[in-house]
């Protein structure tokens, strides 16, 4: 397998990372802003990507696209480039790369294949800097190795799980849910050592005795304030996965919650601690009494006790 081209859709903060670790090593990244955000324009324009105009031509000019976007976006980027190989009669690999659970993956390959198309199920692992290194693309389907072998000449961590399509989704959703799943937890947890008075202990003793989950924890939750709506959906994707494999889902429900909650969160940008949460540049303990004191999780009935962090 020999690939001169791939499109990236979209070139968000992870697309762009790995378009610009693939273009750096001598692929052509090739994108279609249609319908885009100016931030993802920036983005493209800041990583040297070629832009075309339509999808139709994007599919006619690249020889595999990777679809990197959000969660709920996931089935509709599918349809449209199914659309367009039907309309254009192109033939090529499409790799999902997104957190979905392995039923949305099917239901894309199907859509991807009547089109005429190849599809690999795929996910990302490692934030959008570690993609040049740590970062992993993990890949599953009867193409698996071919596509693997292709990108990995160009730079990209890869690594094939099997030819059953659905495996890759299946990791992510089990990665997702321990990333996501104890951030949740974590984020219940000190909101209520809020409450009480005793957040800064709390954190210094998860510091002391657990202090890899404590990274994770800020590292996740400073993203939430931005991405929670994203987040969530993965929940509601892992949900679904854990109910396919005819277990009852308990834990990715209930983080679905807590971070649809934070997702429903008014926002000021104009306000400094808004800004600075947004930005992720405010300290957890600080990001943990803005979100209390938006009402995240309150319930309605009093709590008992006057203890509170000053």
């Amino acid at each position: 397998m020999i690939w001169q081209s791939v499109g990236v859709i979209s070139p968000g903060e992870m697309g762009t990372a790995v378009a610009t670790v693939l273009h750096t090593h001598g692929l052509r990244v090739v994108t279609c802003l249609q319908g885009r955000s100016a931030r993802t324009r920036q983005r493209a324009e800041a990583a040297h990507l070629e832009v075309v105009p339509t999808l139709e031509r994007l599919v006619t000019t690249v020889d595999a696209v990777l679809s990197i976007v959000p969660t709920f976006e996931a089935p509709k980027v599918g349809a449209e480039i199914a659309q367009a190989l039907t309309q254009s009669g192109a033939s090529l690999t499409f790799i999902d790369a997104n957190a979905i659970s392995p039923m949305t993956s099917a239901a894309i390959e199907q859509t991807i294949t009547q089109a005429g198309g190849r599809y690999l199920d795929g996910c990302l692992n490692g934030g959008p800097a570690s993609m040049g290194n740590s970062g992993r693309l993990y890949l599953s389907g009867s193409d698996a190795d071919r596509a693997a072998e292709v990108l990995r000449r160009h730079g990209l961590g890869v690594e094939v799980l099997g030819a059953h399509p659905g495996q890759a989704s299946a990791f992510k959703m089990a990665y997702a849910g321990f990333t996501k799943g104890t951030t949740a937890l974590l984020l219940e947890l000190t909101l209520m050592a809020h409450a009480w008075g005793c957040l800064d202990t709390v954190l210094d003793t998860y510091a002391s005795t657990y202090p890899e989950a404590l990274r994770l924890f800020t590292t996740h939750l400073t993203t939430w304030p931005e991405y929670a709506a994203i987040r969530a959906q993965e929940m509601v994707e892992l949900t679904a996965t854990v109910e396919a494999a005819q277990l009852e889902p308990v834990m990715a429900p209930g983080a679905a919650q807590i971070i649809a909650a934070l997702a429903k969160l008014p926002w000021k940008p104009q306000e400094s601690p808004d800004q600075a949460a947004l930005a992720r540049q405010l300290p957890v303990q600080e990001l943990i009494a803005l979100l209390a004191s938006k009402g995240l999780r309150q319930a309605t009935a009093p709590m008992g006790g006057n203890g509170h962090d000053g």
